[in-house]
């Protein structure tokens, strides 16, 4: 009877512990180094910009012969995989010359506007920001660092010249999603993908003489 009582005795805690609830197990989430502009995105801009390489393959592919050869003349700016180190832009002023590749763009998919001003500026934190000063489309916003060679440019069409006010996420029908790579010495480029991804917009930036540059 003795042994029954020491047994019964052991058993209990035994049955205690295998009675009490199992800790719950916590998500472990990834976060890609040198990504933090992830954090700010939308999903669907996230996923335009992911996608950037097939629609630059798919764009330039649908090219005619004619406008094949125009995309060609303008060297590593039209090309699809012409990103070089030191992405970073000094701030200042720069000549935006947008050239519209793609149904977006006419019987010809590709159209060349005249060139505008933009501006480059550094805010406290060392964050540098992209607005585009003349012109009717008018994107403002920050750029986010995309591992070596690249920006993640999160902004929104301001609706006036001037004015910087209209942030991204604030009305998703005016956000503007791109990535800015440096193409060749003191030549940049903004790419924007239209939502439906069959055309792009690609901004040439290039630093102005300070006797250029706009008062």
């Amino acid at each position: 009877m003795r042994h029954v009582i020491c047994a019964s005795l052991l058993l209990c805690p035994l049955t205690a512990c295998m009675m009490q609830p199992a800790a719950p197990k916590r998500a472990i989430v990834a976060v890609e180094p040198g990504e933090p502009w992830r954090e700010t995105a939308s999903a669907e801009d996230a996923l335009r910009i992911d996608g950037l390489p097939a629609t630059w393959t798919r764009v330039l592919a649908r090219l005619p012969a004619r406008s094949r050869k125009e995309a060609t003349a303008e060297g590593p700016l039209l090309t699809a995989d012409a990103a070089l180190d030191h992405p970073e832009l000094p701030p200042g002023s720069y000549s935006c010359r947008v050239l519209r590749l793609g149904d977006g763009a006419g019987p010809l998919r590709l159209r060349a506007f005249k060139p505008n001003f933009c501006y480059v500026g550094a805010a406290g934190d060392r964050t540098l920001t992209l607005s585009k000063q003349t012109g009717s489309d008018l994107p403002a916003g920050r750029l986010h660092p995309y591992g070596d060679k690249r920006y993640v440019f999160l902004g929104a069409n301001q609706r006036k010249a001037g004015d910087t006010s209209l942030a991204y996420a604030t009305d998703r029908t005016r956000d503007v999603g791109g990535v800015i790579e440096r193409v060749a010495p003191f030549r940049w480029r903004l790419v924007v993908p239209s939502r439906d991804e069959r055309t792009l917009d690609v901004y040439e930036l290039t630093p102005v003489p300070v006797e250029r540059q706009p008062g």
